[in-house]
């Protein structure tokens, strides 16, 4: 075999490679002089490809080179992205298998077209250029990697930190790894040595899925941690809520005693002084926003409505409430506190930046037959994205994003309940149902 073809073949898949973890690696942060680090790195891994040198001829070998390829680029990585060992090498293990994914089924093209393909490199056959192959591979590669970044590596966010936490996960991972090369190696050979079609394209197939369990694994995982992150940062809020209705219901309720006790002590002194009418009427108007706490059967709902209306005295914001909080009563106080809570302070971020005709806030509890219905109606500006039935937006504009959505929808389906969102004509509605039986759907 002539010795061009093999250094050529060498440098063809150490550059799909580089590519292909390419399209995982440039979403992690990078180290300062990326650039110089990134020509350093692929000059490198192009430089030790080419000196790897070529003893034998078979499987196990060339099984042997692919590793130690891809394994060069694990620190070649590691020197450019500031993500850690495990983020490098997860993007490393993602990027193999879609280069091993098209590998396969550009040689699966190739040979059901009748060409040589790539056996050309493991036999002792003149190298010749053929630009059909060429052509293939082009097509073959750019679509597979199109295909699997749209289907993988867009759910990676930019800067995200991204590894494997489990050793056993791992080890499975760099097990499958093994397998689909050494399984690629001894299927080129054996198919360049006698082609067996039926096992040849069972072979393949098994390559295939090898390559796109990997796949699926790590972004399992990646998905996996995301939502164990974004659970734990709901479970902190809930936590902090649990101390902040405590801490709340003291300062209300010291409150309401303290106004109690001013407007006798202020009546007290009408009677023994000459005091203006007016400056004493303006002081009672005062001390009564205090003391003016809206009963509605829940002692939970009480204190988080007289909390929010008294930051809203000063925005301008008016909350419109007609609540039968004695069916509340299936729901600890906690959990109520945050429900409502986060479901007020949305609509107060949606509605404080708007026209004072505009600050409305308006929401119901009642009984609907076996159900009990919540909804809550405000205005807002701006625009609202749905993402899997959350909305999404600017909190500077809409306020309706982030956990606080996420930690409502947890409450609810804790309860056994339902929440939609609905946003139409710059109105912005949450309706929740919950079942008036709910302790047989309680999920503890």
């Amino acid at each position: 075999m002539q010795l061009t073809s093999l250094f050529a073949y060498k440098l063809q898949f150490m550059a799909a490679l580089l590519i292909a973890e390419g399209l995982f690696l440039f979403r992690l942060p990078r180290r300062g002089r990326f650039v110089l680090r990134a020509a350093a790195a692929a000059a490198g891994c192009f430089l030790a490809a080419l000196a790897f040198p070529i003893l034998r001829y078979d499987a196990l070998y060339s099984s042997v080179m692919f590793l130690v390829f891809f394994t060069l680029t694990i620190p070649a990585a590691r020197l450019c992205f500031d993500a850690g060992w495990r983020g490098c090498v997860f993007c490393t293990v993602a990027g193999y298998s879609v280069q091993h994914l098209a590998s396969v089924c550009y040689d699966l093209v190739l040979t059901v077209a009748g060409f040589s393909g790539t056996t050309q490199v493991y036999s002792n056959a003149p190298a010749r250029f053929d630009p059909i192959p060429a052509a293939i591979f082009l097509e073959v590669y750019a679509l597979a990697y199109w295909l699997l970044y749209q289907i993988f590596g867009r759910r990676m966010r930019k800067n995200e930190e991204v590894s494997i936490q489990r050793p056993s996960l791992l080890v499975l991972v760099a097990l499958t790894v093994l397998v689909e090369i050494v399984l690629n190696a001894v299927v080129i050979y054996h198919k360049y040595e006698n082609l067996d079609l039926v096992y040849y394209l069972a072979a393949s197939l098994t390559n295939v899925i090898c390559s796109l369990s990997v796949l699926v694994i790590l972004f399992s995982l990646l998905l996996q941690k995301s939502l164990e992150a974004e659970l734990e940062v709901v479970c902190q809020m809930w936590r902090q809520e649990q101390k902040q209705y405590e801490i709340s219901k003291e300062t209300i309720d010291l409150i309401n005693v303290k106004c109690h006790d001013m407007k006798h002590q202020i009546r007290a002194i009408s009677r023994q002084a000459s005091i203006d009418p007016a400056a004493l009427e303006e002081m009672e108007s005062v001390i009564s926003i205090y003391g003016a706490v809206v009963k509605t059967g829940n002692q939970a709902l009480d204190i988080i409505l007289a909390e929010k209306n008294l930051y809203c005295q000063s925005t301008g914001v008016t909350i419109s409430c007609i609540a039968d909080g004695a069916k509340l009563d299936f729901m600890t106080d906690s959990d109520i506190y945050s429900l409502f809570g986060n479901l007020l302070d949305n609509a107060i971020r949606s509605v404080a930046a708007l026209e004072p005709d505009k600050r409305v806030i308006s929401f119901s509890v009642r009984a609907e037959q076996a159900l009990l219905s919540i909804n809550s109606h405000n205005y807002y500006g701006g625009e609202v994205r749905m993402e899997r039935g959350l909305p999404v937006s600017n909190q500077a504009k809409t306020g309706y994003h982030g956990f606080g959505v996420k930690s409502m929808a947890l409450i609810v389906e804790k309860y056994g309940g339902t929440i939609s969102f609905h946003a139409k004509n710059q109105v912005f509605n949450v309706n929740i149902l919950f079942p008036l039986d709910p302790n047989k759907y309680l999920h503890r």
